[in-house]
């Protein structure tokens, strides 16, 4: 039917993660390599870069840094990336994480990708965004730790961007406890039951209905709705939750992966109902649970059309998105204290937003890079610290 997890755990170790075995038509495993799930990885990633550009300019913004020059168009175009992205990542992400888990024991699957996750996000943390707390603070009377950094703590807006680090690594947790589930007879029946023509449909039906569970949670349980210790909202975690389940099931079986990565017409009219039904205003309970519905139902559409374009368009080898693969990381990684940086230096210059925009974007871009391409490229350490890669045996770098 599909590939068996004994077929993958033979697999030799390989860093890129890409390469996934297939059955031919003559039943033989051979290697193919998902070169649209590379390029959709990179890609997403240097969206984020696009949306914190914007955040200075959007109308109804009240970022870090708020500029008094402000465009609709940017809004529009960070609402509609915002639908789609972390979507698609978490997608993207749960499959690779799937791949991992069942090629390799569980102890060097959390290695891994814990390794991954929180060694960048805590190299991060003590480097670019702690200089960025400083940066945005105003002179506290009590002292830069309690007055500024502790707050930032508390609220989140220290660990700002690399949220979503966190909340992998708190999936990847939940992965590997499951990982018993999988396997044996209850795995077989997995497999069995998402080989069905009505698998797909089902899957997708619980997940959009998931968003109005955690709101009526958060609800009854506002505490669900903040940040915990500053670093995980429990409510988006539950929110994200189904985009990497279902990305860690399309990892078990080819034929579903297929299936999500076609966009026909039932996706194009179940966006555009979606859409309509935004359009309404949303005034009282019922209007809001459909809307929160819709939201989901939208976000769905977005990604599976999101997986059917890269599978068109870019599933064929590419020096360009096997360089951004990698870069792509430490592009975002780095780029946050650059765009808060030049946002508030341009502050006062009377340029229209869209130019203010092209500058941030342009450097929040180009010098995370070149870092990439000069330093964390070229040494092995700062692979290791910025990107969580292995360090080469002793002897074996620079």
């Amino acid at each position: 039917m599909s590939e068996r997890p004994a077929d993958v755990a033979s697999m030799p170790r390989s860093e890129t993660a890409t390469q996934v075995p297939a059955v031919s038509g003559t039943g033989a495993v051979v290697r193919a390599r998902l070169y649209h799930l590379d390029a959709m990885r990179s890609v997403l990633m240097l969206l984020g870069v696009v949306l914190h550009a914007i955040n200075p300019y959007a109308l109804d913004g009240d970022w870090l840094v708020a500029d008094s020059q402000r465009s609709a168009a940017l809004g529009w175009l960070a609402a509609a990336i915002h639908v789609f992205r972390m979507p698609a990542f978490f997608v993207v992400a749960g499959y690779f994480a799937m791949l991992m888990l069942r090629r390799h024991p569980v102890a060097d699957f959390l290695h891994d990708r814990l390794r991954r996750t929180l060694l960048p996000a805590l190299a991060v943390l003590l480097s670019f965004n702690l200089v960025q707390v400083w940066f945005l603070a105003p002179a506290p009377a009590d002292g830069f730790v309690r007055g500024a950094l502790l707050p930032a703590l508390r609220s989140g807006e220290w660990l700002g961007h690399l949220w979503f680090l966190v909340d992998l690594a708190v999936y990847c947790l939940a992965l590997a406890a499951l990982r018993p589930w999988l396997r044996g007879a209850r795995g077989a029946r997995l497999h069995a039951a998402l080989a069905r023509p009505h698998a797909l449909p089902a899957l997708l039906c619980i997940a959009i209905l998931v968003p109005l569970a955690t709101a009526v949670a958060a609800h009854v349980a506002p505490a669900l709705a903040g940040q915990v210790a500053g670093l995980v909202n429990p409510e988006e975690l539950l929110d994200y939750a189904p985009f990497f389940a279902i990305g860690c099931l399309l990892q078990l079986d080819p034929a579903l992966l297929r299936r999500f990565s076609q966009a026909g017409p039932g996706i194009w009219s179940g966006a555009a109902l979606a859409c309509a039904v935004l359009a309404l205003p949303a005034t009282g309970a019922a209007a809001g649970a459909l809307a929160i519905v819709a939201r989901a139902l939208l976000a769905w559409c977005l990604v599976r059309m999101v997986f059917a374009g890269f599978l068109r368009w870019t599933d064929m080898p590419s020096r360009t998105f096997r360089y951004l693969s990698d870069a792509s990381y430490s592009i975002y990684l780095f780029h946050h204290l650059y765009v808060v940086v030049v946002a508030a230096m341009l502050l006062a210059r009377p340029w229209p937003a869209l130019g203010k925009f092209g500058v941030v974007l342009a450097v929040a871009t180009v010098l995370p890079l070149a870092m990439h391409h000069f330093l964390v490229r070229s040494y092995p350490r700062m692979r290791w610290l910025f990107n969580g890669r292995p360090l080469p045996p002793a002897g074996g770098g620079r």
